[in-house]
């Protein structure tokens, strides 16, 4: 009985050890791709980790992440924005990594019930009009939810679409991935891998 006591107890911190292991690499290949995502913006724009405004990010920040990071890239070309005058462009980026697949799917299900602004939204549900929303792309993988937002007046269709793309480049999952857009004042869609809004579980 002991060695079979014994064998269990080897066998869980073998499983842990494993465990550990996989979060380590996957956080720190998330870590590897922002560092190379910032690189390669490096020539067009500069990146500001202090004195930045923080983002309405609802209930989000109140959710178990192992890490996070946040940070802020600058355009160093100045382009006219839509209140008539010329500008640098300001995309912020919050990056948030879970422990588990577990605590990134409850952090989604909780950030749901206090999304942006305060707002409830639900699973693969379309909001029409959504007051005081900021053009926003949000990127959700297994262990990591990122979110790319900025100022409605830096808003344009191409430059959207650019960081949209970018994204995905860089940290998402063609088959995996679940994508929610918002533009300013809605609407907010899921727009790939959305789940079935019929199921009421962790997703």
């Amino acid at each position: 009985m002991s060695l079979r006591i014994s064998l269990l107890v080897f066998c869980i911190l073998i499983s842990l050890a494993g465990f550990s292991q996989n979060t380590k690499a996957l956080s720190d290949s998330l870590k590897s791709q922002i560092s190379l995502f910032v690189s390669m913006h490096g020539d067009s724009h500069k990146k500001d980790y202090l004195n930045i405004p923080a983002r309405e990010m609802g209930g989000l920040e109140d959710e178990a992440f192992m890490w996070s990071d946040k940070f802020r890239l600058e355009s160093k070309e100045e382009f006219k924005n839509t209140l008539g005058y010329t500008t640098e462009r300001k995309i912020y980026f919050n990056f948030y990594f879970y422990e588990t697949e577990l605590d990134r799917q409850y952090a989604l299900k909780n950030w749901m019930d206090n999304f942006i602004e305060g707002k409830s939204i639900r699973a693969a549900r379309p909001v029409r009009t959504f007051q005081y929303a900021t053009p926003t792309i949000i990127l959700i993988n297994k262990q990591n939810i990122i979110v790319c937002s900025y100022d409605c007046k830096y808003y344009d269709e191409d430059n959207y679409d650019y960081w949209k793309k970018t994204l995905m480049t860089y940290f998402g999952d063609r088959r995996e991935t679940m994508l929610i857009e918002i533009l300013c004042n809605g609407p907010l869609e899921w727009t790939k891998n959305a789940p079935d809004p019929k199921v009421r579980g962790l997703f």
